[in-house]
């Protein structure tokens, strides 16, 4: 057993988890965050080594002409000096080690690992590293990269864990079906009790021609987006800021619909409300001026004192003691007046402006496109060196100062030391000049545009690629061969990657896959009437159990034409398989399967298809998402692998198991990742 499990700290860990484009970074997992840092998975081939190992650079390089100052191009003598100069943000001739899940430039990925691990961490010993699988990595690959991290980073411990147990780790959810929509790919997952039993990729084998080869995932989005807006001038980047705008949104599925969704209808400019006529005004006909009675009392139980002018009288209210119920009466009025007055003008306000309708809704919106242009501006060149201070005091008009000079030398007179002042300057001004013409510096600036986008936001969503997926997931989960493994995969369904995040795209699936795919559990019992009598056969709601009063083997149906096979086929598959005993003797309580293959599991297809609920308890990942819920996994599996402490021996052998560490490594070599890992 090694005697490094478990003895690191939260701090310590090395988390890495790479995507096709994109890989999530961080040096520790103790706050359980979001990730730290995201870097493109790309390198770059310097052609100037020779060596292999050497050979790739993790930004584009080029050379430029170095800038030199103006005193050193008049001393220099006119030879050009060259620098190479880093570019982080270029792309021009990069290679992406990694396409549609699968890592096709190894030693591009290995020379991309060991910049990660270099930028991150300032020592190359006592650093674990946990590193996130794809479900493509073949067992050569996965060996490939365990001896390149043991032998280049010299990291005591090294585990890989398969990423959908990852976003199991994350999620916390024993049995759930993952699906991972990412940049060329999308990967379906499933999980029961911390076990991959299932498996299904969308997308073609990066070994054929890009024209040729299929892709999935968000990529197929973008691209359909291109060609609706081709038109536009749409590249590639536009088109991209505009799947991941809250304008583009996939519309829910309508079976009923040709086009298998509700397209918004041009219905020209939205009615204004009618404005709410005034209420007429009520004028009471003048009265007489009264004499002054008392006890006219009006609804509120307050005394009208009126003199002969109209006026209240102030000093009976005081003297009769209802000034502060008469003031309150007063503010009452005043405040319901208010009141109706301000209700008036917002009738009136709503009913002078349009209705405001959702995004689904309308026909047309405005996308507003953000793009980085660069561009070169002259840099203000450096100020010329101030002249000395006697040319100075000379230019200035004042009396040249003369010193004694040995051997009879006559002193320095103005007129010797204009003319070296006029020429010292003016070619200074003239190097100036050329070093502003010639000097030139990068500046980027963000630009904005307004582009107003019809109904192609909605049509980017291809129905094509929506049911690939459908059958992916449906395929994937029917595929487990043990039947009592289905239900729970199918009732926790999570939507993982980037390409998860555009809108309606997950209720979309969800609506298509309960549409085509859900059985409902009364439909059950409507092949009662042709099982045997003395076959107990259980009802989807439970109505009917199995009696147990037959004994015997398996029932032999009638095989005549009145049995529909459907439904023997149904019954058959799920009676118990003859030699097994199941609850009598040898037959293990704890055991997962026994007791399992029962009434609650003789459906074929699926009763129940929902969301898997998550969790609420992490208050950034809640506002950031869980489409990259497999770091969160990561970076809780990284506890357990190398944090944990103070466990029984069967905990710490458990442990073990989770990492290769270098004892391991040393004993084992690198077939030990097959064992010493958490692939599934």
């Amino acid at each position: 057993m090694s005697g490094q499990t478990g003895k690191w700290r939260e701090d310590q860990i090395l988390v890495i988890c790479p995507g096709s484009r994109t890989t999530l970074a961080q040096l520790g997992c103790g706050e359980l965050t979001p990730p730290a840092h995201r870097i493109p998975t790309r390198m770059f081939k310097d052609e100037d080594f020779e060596d292999e190992e050497a050979c790739w650079r993790p930004y584009y390089t080029y050379k430029r002409k170095k800038q030199t100052s103006a005193t050193a191009t008049s001393n220099g003598g006119g030879e050009e000096e060259w620098e190479w100069v880093e570019d982080p943000d270029s792309d021009e001739g990069a290679v992406y080690p990694i396409q549609g899940g699968r890592i096709v430039e190894m030693d591009a990925f290995l020379a991309f690992l060991e910049h990660v691990h270099s930028i991150l961490t300032t020592t190359y010993h006592n650093i674990p590293i946990m590193l996130m699988a794809s479900p493509q990595w073949t067992r050569p690959d996965c060996e490939t990269i365990a001896r390149y991290i043991f032998e280049r980073t010299k990291t005591p411990a090294l585990c890989l864990i398969h990423s959908g147990i990852a976003t199991q780790y994350g999620l916390k959810w024993p049995s759930l079906t993952v699906v991972d929509i990412g940049f060329e790919k999308v990967d379906v997952t499933c999980v029961y009790d911390s076990r991959v039993v299932s498996h299904r990729d969308v997308g073609a084998h990066p070994d054929l021609e890009p024209e040729v080869r299929e892709i999935s995932g968000g990529e197929v989005f973008t691209r359909k987006l291109m060609q609706l807006l081709e038109d536009k001038g749409f590249d590639h980047e536009m088109a991209e800021q505009l799947k991941k705008s809250p304008i583009c949104e996939v519309l829910p599925y309508a079976p009923e619909n040709p086009q298998l969704m509700e397209l918004p209808v041009e219905t020209g400019a939205p009615v204004a409300a009618q404005p709410v006529a005034e209420a007429p005004k009520i004028v009471e006909p003048a009265r007489a001026a009264a004499v002054p009675v008392v006890g006219d009392v009006d609804d509120d139980g307050i005394e009208k004192l009126v003199d002969e002018e109209g006026v209240l009288d102030v000093a009976n209210i005081v003297v009769s003691g209802q000034a502060r119920d008469f003031l309150a009466k007063k503010e009452k009025e005043k405040a319901e007046k208010a009141k109706s007055g301000r209700k008036g003008k917002d009738k009136e306000a709503d009913g002078a402006k349009p209705l405001r309708l959702p995004n689904s809704k309308r026909t047309r919106n405005v996308f507003h496109y953000e793009e980085l242009v660069t561009e070169d501006v002259p840099v203000q060149p450096p100020a010329p060196p101030a002249a000395p201070a006697a040319a100075n005091d000379v230019q200035m008009g004042d009396a040249p100062q003369t010193e004694s000079k040995p051997d009879g030398e006559q002193p320095a007179t103005s007129g010797d030391a204009a003319p070296k002042t006029e020429t010292t300057a003016s070619e200074q001004q003239q190097q100036a000049a050329e070093t502003a013409v010639t000097a030139t510096g990068k500046q980027t600036k963000r630009v904005r545009r307004d582009i107003e986008i019809g109904l192609e936001r909605f049509l980017f969503a291809d129905r094509a690629e929506i049911d690939r997926i459908v059958t992916a997931i449906y395929r994937a989960v029917q595929g487990i061969e043990d039947m009592y493994m289905r239900p729970p995969c199918w009732e926790h369904l999570v939507f993982v990657g980037n390409g998860a995040r555009i809108r309606g795209l997950k209720d979309n699936i969800m609506q298509t896959l309960q549409a085509r795919h859900l059985i409902s559990p009364s439909s059950a019992t409507m092949f009662t009437s042709e099982l045997p009598s003395n076959l107990g056969t259980p009802s989807g709601t439970g109505s009917q159990t199995p009696t147990g009063s037959y004994t015997g083997g398996v029932h032999p149906l009638p095989t005549s034409s009145n049995v529909n096979p459907l439904l023997q086929a149904a019954t058959t598959a799920n009676l118990q398989v003859p030699g097994s005993n199941p609850g009598g003797a040898g037959s293990n309580v704890g055991d997962p399967t026994s007791g399992m293959q029962n009434s609650h599991f003789h459906s074929q297809t699926p009763t129940n298809i929902k969301l898997a609920p998550l969790p609420t308890y992490l208050t950034e990942w809640t506002k950031h998402g869980f489409e990259e819920a497999m770091f969160l996994g990561a970076q809780v599996a990284a506890r357990l692998a190398f944090c944990v402490h103070n466990m029984d021996a069967q905990g710490l052998e458990a442990q073990r198991m989770m990492s290769l560490s270098r004892v391991d490594y040393n004993e084992l070599g690198p077939k030990g990742i097959r064992s010493h890992s958490m692939l599934g």
